[in-house]
């Protein structure tokens, strides 16, 4: 079984220092790939997760490499960290990391309608209890407002094509899945888009994925929680794949002083080797905040 590749494991792993004994939570748990060497050098594990599937995954790969003992995993929402921690036992910790990306079996095996390169229904919902698919958003909002969603949640320029597009495709046929989506999208972005770098569906697959998800608002909702859960000296590590993300971490960087402080003035990138090794990780940003 392949698993995903976690990016900028290295530094991470080094900006946790993590000691045996010690208590780590994993607000992003995925293929467990930064829980893994969390374990592997003795520390404690929460890991949380919103897929189902996902933690079920993570499990099974931490049982087989012997490591189930100091590992705890829960299935919930990272915006409520902080009742999670006290109620497994984490009240305090020495670390809390936060990966913000998808795991490549969520966007390639999952089933949940996440990934532009396969043909699934128009879902994107991590947690199934969550009410609004993005099948329900493209099929229901009015075109200025399908507009607004692209464009402030991603910065795609073709914002408004896309969004007249959708409008017109659904009047004909209701957009049922992943395909349809993409299929009009491509409709209405030119052969050169982005001169090759990127698929013409990334930008409008992600902002949907972060509406249907609340990503953007859980996030801020989490980091104070997390603060509040460290010992003086440990630190967040906080990997983020695109601005909104970034956005907020660093405001939270600002807003938490004294008691929170990032440690770099310039957030963490990946080498030029493990972007050519993962490209996916070209946008990652690592910020550590350390508690005061």
């Amino acid at each position: 079984m392949e698993y995903h590749k976690p990016v900028l494991l290295k530094e991470t792993i080094e900006n946790l220092k993590v000691e045996q004994g010690n208590k780590y939570i994993d607000a992003t748990l995925g293929d467990a790939g930064h829980t893994l060497e969390i374990l592997k050098k003795g520390g404690e594990v929460l890991g949380i997760e919103i897929d189902e599937n996902a933690l079920k995954r993570a499990e099974e790969r931490i049982e087989k490499e012997g490591l189930s003992k100091g590992f705890k995993g829960f299935l919930g929402n990272f915006k409520n960290i902080e009742k999670i921690a006290e109620e497994n036992g984490f009240k305090k910790v020495n670390g809390i990391n936060f990966d913000l990306g998808y795991s490549s079996y969520q966007l390639e095996e999952g089933g949940l309608g996440l990934s532009f390169q396969l043909d699934e229904p128009l879902d994107m919902r991590l947690d199934k209890s969550l009410g609004v698919t993005a099948g329900d958003l493209v099929n229901s909002l009015n075109e200025k407002d399908i507009a607004n969603l692209i464009f402030n949640y991603s910065d795609e320029r073709l914002a408004r094509k896309i969004a007249k597009a959708i409008v017109k495709a659904r009047d004909l046929k209701k957009i049922q899945t992943t395909g349809d989506l993409v299929e009009i999208i491509n409709s209405v972005s030119s052969p050169g888009y982005e001169r090759g770098r990127i698929n013409p569906a990334t930008r409008t697959f992600q902002a949907l994925r972060i509406i249907v998800n609340d990503e953007i608002e859980n996030l801020k909702k989490s980091l104070p929680q997390a603060a509040r859960l460290l010992l003086p000296g440990s630190v967040i590590a906080l990997i983020t794949f695109h601005s909104l993300e970034d956005k907020v971490a660093k405001e939270f960087g600002h807003r938490a002083r004294p008691s929170v402080e990032e440690v770099y003035k310039k957030p963490i990138v990946p080498s030029e080797e493990e972007v050519q090794h993962n490209p996916r990780s070209r946008s990652a940003k690592l910020r550590i905040f350390e508690k005061r």
